[in-house]
């Protein structure tokens, strides 16, 4: 009877968890989350998102709103998550990190028309870097030996940032390729004016799933399988290559 009791319970806690709709958010970022010319949610991380969904067997919808709504989102609802979310240290402590979705390599931007010497980022110091106040690129530079007082300017959205390069009020822009010609564009600037002249390559770069961290164990566990999943049988891979981001 114990037996047949706790198999009716199994059973019965994944059918509610089936049951369940799960609240999939980012923001406006193509190629990887965007609205297409018809409307809809479109992207290589969107169709990532449907293939772990559908692996895991569970029920998602998928919303596209400005970043700092996608955070508070993330942090105040249980059954909300974000699937592109840089992973960061002081971000640890806050979310469920269930897997990386992307790579994305920090870089120093700069006008093509200047020629930098940059071996490692201390030789950046010698030069005017901006990013993002509040970003951990800016916690990232201030650790690394950058100060407001001498080579670091913090911009307070990106706007801004960009239109303080092309106006040459600063040297050097961190940042990740993800956003640069959306943001870039979206500044009325031409993006084809600038290059990547330094890799950071010990800045966090993975983007994640990113889960409440009341999201219940057994539907953060069957995420993290079924991402695993789509990627050991080349569903991932695939996917990349559909949307030419190999």
């Amino acid at each position: 009877m114990k037996k047949w009791w706790l198999l009716i319970v199994g059973l019965s806690m994944c059918a509610s968890l089936q049951a369940q709709t799960l609240r999939f958010v980012a923001e406006d970022l193509p190629p990887y989350h965007y609205h297409n010319s018809s409307g809809k949610i479109d992207g290589m991380l969107v169709d990532v998102v449907k293939a772990v969904v559908d692996a895991a067997n569970l029920q998602a919808e998928i919303e596209l709103m400005p970043m700092a709504r996608a955070v508070h989102e993330l942090s105040h609802n249980s059954n909300t998550l974000m699937f592109s979310l840089l992973k960061t240290h002081d971000r640890e402590d806050d979310f469920k990190f269930l897997g990386a979705t992307f790579h994305a390599t920090a870089y120093l931007f700069g006008l093509k028309a200047k020629t930098f010497t940059l071996n490692n980022l201390e030789d950046a110091q010698n030069y005017r870097v901006s990013t993002i106040r509040g970003y951990h690129s800016a916690r990232y530079l201030l650790e690394n030996g950058f100060s407001e007082e001498e080579n670091l300017v913090l911009a307070t959205e990106f706007h801004s940032l960009w239109q303080m390069l092309y106006l040459q009020r600063t040297d050097l822009v961190m940042t990740n390729a993800l956003t640069i010609d959306k943001e870039i564009r979206d500044s009325g600037l031409d993006p084809s004016l600038v290059e990547a002249k330094f890799a950071v390559h010990d800045f966090p770069s993975e983007l994640h799933i990113a889960a409440n961290k009341k999201l219940p164990l057994e539907i953060a566990t069957a995420l993290t399988v079924a991402l695993k999943s789509i990627k050991k049988n080349g569903e991932y891979e695939a996917i990349l290559k559909r949307w030419k981001l190999e």
